[in-house]
């Protein structure tokens, strides 16, 4: 299974030139979101291996990496 998850992140980090400090997880609800933000790369969640595809209704059914300015 470690082998799998790590085709995944290998995968992942080849197609981004960048590694997030945090990661946030939407549910389907919130997915407008992502219409407020700078998105950065956007993977279908087809293309990644390993990686589930979603079979709701109106889900977009991909990985958005994005850029948030966080205030510290």
């Amino acid at each position: 299974m470690w082998e799998l998850v790590q085709e995944t992140v290998n995968y992942i980090k080849n197609k981004t030139n960048f590694t997030p400090e945090y990661g946030v997880i939407l549910g389907s609800g919130l997915g407008s979101f992502t219409d407020d933000i700078t998105i950065e790369f956007t993977l279908p969640y087809n293309e990644i291996p390993n990686f589930p595809v979603s079979t709701v209704q109106g889900h977009k059914g991909a990985l958005f990496l994005e850029l948030l300015a966080i205030k510290k």
